[in-house]
């Protein structure tokens, strides 16, 4: 059983059944959670990590860099294959950021932006 109640606007806390697991450990032991996960159950395999920012949050970009970063490592438990970091601006996405092997990848980060401009985002 899984139970969300809200605990400000716009952010959820779950409540899950004890030794349930829902973070990813950084390096520094400190519990992190991404705002979505792509993953399959049946495996189990963290294949994407995905932070949401708006481009006026005026908290510091590094703190979700420096997560998605502990979130693709390869070295720690369940480890995601890729992660996005998509900053939202009024009009679309500004500078997106992917991360892969716990490093961003310019490249990959390059062929983001490339799409979400031919979408018109």
């Amino acid at each position: 059983d899984v139970d969300c109640d809200y605990n400000r606007l716009g952010e959820r806390r779950l409540r899950l059944p004890k030794a349930s697991i829902v973070s990813t450990d950084d390096d520094s032991g400190k519990s992190v959670f991404p705002d979505i996960v792509v993953h399959r159950r049946s495996v189990p395999e963290n294949l994407l990590a995905i932070e949401l920012r708006k481009a006026a949050n005026h908290q510091p970009v590094e703190h979700d860099r420096h997560k998605l970063r502990a979130m693709t490592d390869p070295h720690l438990w369940h480890a995601c294959r890729a992660g996005v970091l998509l900053t939202l601006a009024r009009k679309g996405v500004a500078a997106p950021e992917v991360y892969v092997g716990g490093v961003a990848d310019a490249a990959y980060s390059e062929w983001l932006a490339g799409r979400l401009r031919e979408v018109g985002l």
